[in-house]
């Protein structure tokens, strides 16, 4: 493990590597997990999960509906998130659908959620969070589908959230931003929904690991190249090996990002996904799309998220800042 370490040395090159925060290495490393050896190892982790987020499930002001969607081929669990003294008599208000982290072989409707929870009470905003498929149970595009079935059911349904259209958006963290992005690709190629814009938390996109980054982070704090890895092999199956990889699976893969909406990406140095990233921010001002692009420096993947840090709290007051503008009564 190199997680502290300035350089890199592989049997072909020395890599160098950008150090992490010096307050977030104060902290110990609980994101950093073995890779699962078989599918009941992976089953084992699951299950020890926290089956929620105590803060957000707990807060007075805040009330939480378990509901399902009506997906492709499956009814989608999902949990509906709003002010406890809210009602249908109020003003149109902001909407989030949220997708969740976690490899997509992990995780629930809590994992990341806080990046966005605040603007329930802020804002009045109301946030639907969905529990798509995981893999390696239902592999490939599944999940993609799920994302998108929940994007078409939500824009249905704005009006009996009383959401303001203008004021909808799409947001996820890690391997639900991932799935943000590629469930607004097959938004667009299908004449779907449209949104106002798209916040992607450390994205997950791109499954090939040519980058820097991927090199550099093979091993690591929080998640690590070699986790992405396993997680890309269990999304993915014969694919990978067929080289059938839809970018709707792994945006990264895409060439043409236009006529999507506005977004907001950020990461850290320190993170496999550092630059493919970077690459799609690129990729998106190429199409004549605006991107808000943050990488920052000494952040590990999910810094923002697990450790009490001021870089970590620079980060959210940024993000903040921009949800504020995309999400205020126009």
């Amino acid at each position: 493990m190199t997680p502290n370490n300035t350089t890199l040395t592989t049997s072909a090159t020395q890599t160098h590597l950008p150090p992490y925060d010096p307050e977030i290495t104060a902290f110990e490393d609980t994101q950093h997990r073995p890779i699962p050896a078989s599918l009941g190892e992976l089953l084992e982790l699951r299950k020890e999960e926290p089956p929620r987020d105590e803060d957000i499930y707990n807060d007075p002001e805040l009330t939480i509906e378990q509901i399902s969607v009506s997906g492709a081929d499956s009814q989608i669990p999902a949990i509906i998130l709003r002010k406890q003294s809210q009602t249908t008599a109020s003003k149109p208000r902001p909407g989030i659908l949220f997708f969740h982290g976690g490899g997509r072989v992990m995780g629930n409707v809590y994992v990341g959620l806080a990046a966005v929870s605040g603007f329930v009470k802020e804002l009045d905003a109301v946030i639907i969070s969905v529990g798509y498929r995981l893999s390696p149970d239902v592999p490939g595009i599944s999940a993609v589908e799920d994302c998108y079935a929940s994007l078409v059911w939500m824009s249905e349904n704005l009006s009996a959230f009383n959401i303001d259209p203008a004021r909808f958006i799409v947001a996820g963290v890690s391997a639900g931003a991932g799935l943000a992005a590629g469930a607004l690709l097959m938004s667009r190629d299908r004449k779907g929904p449209k949104v106002a814009a798209q916040l992607l938390v450390c994205p997950m996109l791109d499954d090939r690991f040519i980058t820097l980054s991927s090199r550099q982070f093979e091993n690591g704090r929080g998640f690590y190249t070699a986790w992405g890895r396993y997680a890309w092999k269990c999304i993915l199956g014969e694919d990978a090996e067929r080289g059938n990889v839809s970018y709707y699976v792994a945006p990264g893969r895409a060439t043409d990002l236009s006529d999507l909406p506005p977004a907001y990406i950020d990461a850290g140095s320190g993170e496999p996904f550092r630059d493919e990233d970077i690459a799609y921010a690129t990729k998106l001002w190429e199409c004549g799309v605006q991107a808000d692009l943050h990488i920052w420096g000494g952040g590990c993947h999910g810094f923002d998220l697990f450790f009490p840090t001021e870089i970590g709290a620079q980060a959210v007051r940024t993000r903040d800042a921009w949800l504020r503008r995309v999400l205020r009564e126009k």
